[in-house]
C-alpha cells in the first residue's frame, strides 16, 4: 500500500519540478518574506522611541509574516492540486496509472503526499522571515510551530478538497474555479454571513454606566486647570488625583445591541481564525486577552482572536468609566486625559498646555467597582473544532475523488471519459 503511494507521490512530484519556475517561485517566495520581515523591523526601529522596542516589534512582525504565508497559501495550493487528476484524464495518462496494479486509494495519495511536499517547501520559505521575528524576542519557538503545524494541516486539507473538485470535474478550468470558491466560502462568506446575521437581528437595549457626575468633573477640571497654571513646567509636584469615589450611576441609556453570540460560530471554519487561534499566547495573557491586547501595539494573530471570542460573549449591559482606562474630562474649554498606570498612579494630559508636559498624580486606591469584571479568556481552544469540520470535509472530498478514480466507476456525464 505505502510502496504504492510513494511511487505515485514520485512521479508526480518529478512532473511538477520538471520545470525550474518551481524552484525559481520558492526563491523569490522566501525572499520577499524575508524582505517584508526586514523592512518592518527597520520601519519600526526608525519611528520607536522605545529601549525595548524588539519586543514590541515581535508580534507584529510574526503575525503579519504567518497571515502573508497563510493567504499565499489558500491562493497556490488551488493551481497544485485544482487540476491534478482531471488534467491526466484528459490527457489520457490516467489509464496508465489505472491499469496497473495500484488502487485508486494510492493513486489519490500519492498526489495528494505530492502536493504536501511542494506545500511544505513554500511554507518552509517562511522559515527565514518568521526566525527574524524569534529573534527579535517575546516570541517562543513554540508558538511558531504550533501555528506552521496548523496551517500545514489546513494546506492538505485544502489539498484534499482540490482533489476532490478534480475528480468530479470534467474540465480542468471548472475544477480550479471550484477549488478558489471553495476557499472564497470558508474565508469571505463565513465572515459575510456572520455580518448579516448580526446585522440584521440587532435590538435595544437598557444600559447603566458607572461614571463620574457631571459636577464632579467640572469641579475636578477647574483642579486641574488651577494645577497647569501654577505649574505650568515639570518641577515635581503631583497632579490632583482624580475623585474616584464621587463615581456613581449614570442615567440608562437605550443602544443598539446585536446578537453575535448567536453566530460566531460561523467563524470557527475560517483558516486565518483556526491558524489565529492555534498561536499560543504568553501565559500572563491567556485570563484576559483583552488587556494582552490593549498593552501590545500590534499582534493581528491576538486581535483575531480577540475578536471572535468577544462576539461570542453577548454584549455588556453595564460598564464601568470610573477612571479604569483613559477617560477624558473635558469641561467646554479645557480637555485633560487622564491615564491609570499599573502601580496606582494617574497620568494627566493636559492637551492645550505649552509646553506639553504630562503630569503624574499619588497612588490612589479604588473603591471596588459594581461592574462585575468581563475577561476574555483563551482557556479553551476553539482552533480544534474548526480543524475538525475541515477535516471532515477534506474526508469526504477524498472519498469521491477515490471512488471517481475507480474503474468500472458508472454511468458518467455525457462527453465524460473514464481515464
Amino acid at each position: 500500500m505505502i510502496d504504492g503511494l510513494v511511487t505515485v507521490a514520485r512521479w508526480d512530484l518529478k512532473q511538477r519540478l520538471r520545470s525550474k519556475r518551481l524552484l525559481v517561485g520558492w526563491l523569490i517566495w522566501a525572499a520577499v518574506l524575508t524582505a517584508v520581515a526586514g523592512f518592518v523591523v527597520w520601519v519600526w526601529r526608525s519611528n520607536s522611541s522605545s529601549q525595548d522596542w524588539t519586543r514590541e516589534v515581535a508580534p507584529t512582525v510574526f503575525g503579519f509574516i504567518v497571515l502573508l504565508m497563510l493567504s499565499f497559501a489558500l491562493v497556490v495550493v488551488p493551481v497544485f492540486s485544482g487540476a491534478a487528476i482531471v488534467t491526466e484524464r484528459e490527457s489520457a495518462t490516467l489509464a496508465t496509472l489505472q491499469a496497473t496494479t495500484l488502487r485508486p486509494g494510492q493513486i489519490v495519495g500519492g498526489k495528494l503526499a505530492s502536493a504536501c511536499v511542494v506545500a511544505a517547501g513554500f511554507m518552509a520559505g517562511g522559515i527565514p522571515a518568521l526566525g527574524i521575528a524569534i529573534a527579535a524576542g517575546n516570541m517562543s519557538v513554540g508558538r511558531a510551530a504550533s501555528c506552521l503545524l496548523v496551517m500545514y494541516a489546513e494546506m492538505v486539507f485544502l489539498s484534499a478538497i482540490a482533489l476532490g473538485w478534480s475528480a468530479i470535474a470534467s474540465r480542468a478550468m471548472v475544477s480550479t474555479v471550484m477549488t478558489y470558491l471553495t476557499v472564497f466560502t470558508l474565508t469571505i462568506v463565513t465572515l459575510l454571513m456572520f455580518g448579516c446575521f448580526t446585522a440584521t437581528t440587532k435590538t435595544f437595549v437598557g444600559i447603566r454606566t458607572w461614571q463620574l457626575p457631571e459636577q464632579p468633573k467640572l469641579a475636578y477640571a477647574a483642579e486641574l486647570k488651577q494645577f497647569f497654571n501654577d505649574h505650568p513646567t515639570d518641577d515635581g509636584a503631583l497632579a490632583p488625583a482624580p475623585p474616584v469615589t464621587a463615581c456613581e450611576w449614570g442615567p440608562e441609556r437605550v443602544r443598539i445591541h446585536d446578537r453575535s453570540q448567536w453566530f460566531w460560530w460561523m467563524l470557527l471554519i475560517n483558516p486565518f481564525v483556526i491558524v489565529s487561534d492555534a498561536a499560543p499566547l504568553p501565559k500572563w495573557a491567556e485570563g484576559d486577552i483583552q488587556k494582552y491586547t490593549r498593552r501590545t501595539d500590534f499582534d493581528p494573530l491576538a486581535m483575531i482572536t480577540y475578536g471572535v471570542r468577544t462576539a461570542r460573549l453577548a454584549e455588556p449591559t453595564e460598564f464601568d468609566e470610573c477612571f479604569t482606562t483613559d477617560t477624558i474630562i473635558y469641561d467646554g474649554t479645557n480637555l485633560f486625559e487622564v491615564i491609570l498606570n499599573s502601580d496606582g498612579t494617574f497620568t494627566v494630559e493636559f492637551w492645550f498646555s505649552d509646553p506639553y508636559v504630562p503630569r503624574s498624580t499619588e497612588p490612589v486606591t479604588q473603591p471596588p467597582s459594581p461592574v462585575p469584571p468581563r475577561p476574555v479568556t483563551v482557556d479553551t481552544p476553539l482552533w480544534p473544532i474548526g480543524l475538525t469540520v475541515n477535516l471532515i470535509l477534506a474526508a469526504f472530498f477524498f472519498a469521491l475523488a477515490v471512488r471517481r478514480v475507480s474503474v468500472p466507476y458508472g454511468p458518467l456525464p455525457k462527453g465524460q471519459r473514464v481515464a
